[in-house]
């Protein structure tokens, strides 16, 4: 498996899902800040490397005429991809999750686009 970048600080989004919170007809989803969590002294290009991301989405809508609102948070964390054989797990170019980690889930995403000279393994 060719190796991938590996993401820093600004490398991950949040993306709003369109799928009504339950009971709602319809609204909006609005996705809060990105909280990364990163390792303190490794770091490209001047940015930490970031191996966890979470992120409250929240929901506004109507059901008929009743208001409807909820949230939803997503955390992506690394896995599988390793940097220096086994040591370190990092997010990497194209890891993503969509939802949160129970049902039922409302198409929020998290996802990274890193494009650094750090490889993983």
């Amino acid at each position: 498996m060719p190796a991938k970048s590996v993401a820093v600080e600004g490398d991950v989004s949040a993306t709003a899902g369109t799928t009504p919170y339950t009971g709602a007809d319809s609204g909006t989803w609005t996705a809060g800040p990105v909280s990364l969590t990163s390792y303190g002294d490794l770091k490209v290009k001047g940015k930490k490397v970031v191996w966890k991301a979470t992120c409250t989405f929240s929901f506004s809508g109507k059901a008929g005429n009743t208001t409807v609102t909820g949230s939803e948070t997503v955390t992506l964390t690394a896995t599988t991809k390793l940097l220096n054989k086994n040591q370190t797990k990092v997010l990497v170019d194209g890891d993503s999750k969509t939802g949160g980690d129970a049902a039922p889930k409302f198409d929020n995403k998290l996802s990274v686009s890193a494009s650094g000279p750090l490889k993983s393994s």
